[in-house]
């Protein structure tokens, strides 16, 4: 087991450095990350889903990173904390996410669940017919899109 400081040592993502990676290349990370165990004692550097995730953060995200499952696991996680580069959207858009997530229960953001009808779905609709984003189908995810975008807009 590693303390802190070993861990920190660990870190290669440039610190301040706002997220740069997209909607979509966020969700494939989350997903190699969910495939891979939490690192072993001993190195495995046979492990195929450790070395997937390792070439998404060297090729797609750009770090510069040694094969080791603990330095893989570790900026892995800390680049999905990071998040992803949020678009910009026009002012007609921002109030049209305000007024369909108004009343909106707020879901969990892995629940899944999306319906033919109701308020999540026009969400769902509008963030991924109207505007063209990326979305993963769900009640949660498209809450969460939603909101990430009316906090940029605000901010």
């Amino acid at each position: 087991m590693m303390n802190k400081a070993e861990i920190l040592q660990l870190n290669v993502i440039p610190e301040g450095k706002a997220a740069w990676l997209s909607y979509e290349q966020y969700l494939e990370l989350k997903r190699l990350f969910g495939a891979v165990p939490l690192p072993s004692a001993e190195e495995t550097t046979d492990n195929f889903d450790y070395m997937a995730l390792h070439r998404f953060l060297t090729e797609v995200a750009g770090l510069e990173l040694a094969l080791d499952e603990a330095a893989v696991h570790f900026n892995a996680f800390a680049l999905i904390r990071r998040g992803y580069q949020v678009e910009a959207i026009t002012l007609e858009e921002y109030e049209q996410l305000r007024r369909l997530t108004d009343g909106l229960e707020q879901p969990d953001s892995d629940d899944f669940d999306l319906y033919d009808t109701g308020g999540h779905r026009a969400l769902y609709d509008y963030l991924t017919r109207r505007m063209g984003l990326p979305v993963q189908v769900g009640r949660g995810p498209a809450w969460y899109r939603a909101k990430a975008l009316i906090d940029k807009y605000e901010g």
